[in-house]
């Protein structure tokens, strides 16, 4: 390309893009996670907004629930054809010569989590309620599990950095600070 483009494309989890998407009492931004935009549009790297898998599973008046909830083989087989499908317009941008930089998730996210998911606490007796019966764990959430082999069968690489949500940032304050960095000098 002889123009202005970077050749440099970050794909990005749906909630970091549109909070509106997360399940009730979970954002903490008006529109839209601003630091994260503010990097990547300092960077000069592409977005590539992925759909909420939730979204497209349960619909926008679900409930928050941990991984465990989202970890079945019929949400999964959903997953992975969603995965494959974002996987192959992801070959085809790098076969046009850009470099998927990173994926980006949202930990915490039983979906979308990259090194944190929630999964209920164990020993609780009668009906489980989130936040209070879930504990934040390492581990990548269901659609990113399906997501990383199917791009990985595709032959696509990337970095993968997870942006603390609102339960993670309370329990790692630094945790945000962290994910930034890292972003930072992956997108350099």
């Amino acid at each position: 390309m002889k123009d202005k483009r970077s050749g440099k494309i970050v794909v990005v989890s749906h909630c970091i893009l549109n909070v509106h998407s997360l399940e009730d009492n979970l954002a903490i931004y008006p529109g839209l996670e601003e630091e994260v935009v503010e990097l990547l549009m300092k960077k000069g790297v592409g977005i590539y907004q992925i759909p909420c898998p939730e979204v497209e599973l349960a619909g926008i008046f679900r409930k928050p629930l941990p991984k465990d909830s989202y970890d079945r083989p019929k949400i999964r087989e959903v997953y992975r054809k969603l995965a494959e499908s974002i996987s192959q317009t992801l070959k085809l941008y790098t076969k046009k010569g850009y470099e998927i930089s990173a994926v980006l998730g949202a930990e915490g996210s039983p979906t979308c989590g990259i090194d944190r998911v929630g999964r209920w606490k164990t020993n609780i007796k009668g009906k489980k309620e989130f936040p209070r019966d879930v504990e934040f764990i390492p581990g990548m959430g269901v659609f990113m599990e399906e997501f990383k082999t199917s791009l990985a069968g595709a032959g696509v690489d990337s970095h993968w950095v997870g942006i603390p949500g609102k339960s993670i940032r309370s329990i790692n304050p630094e945790s945000f600070k962290k994910a930034l960095n890292k972003l930072d000098k992956i997108c350099t």
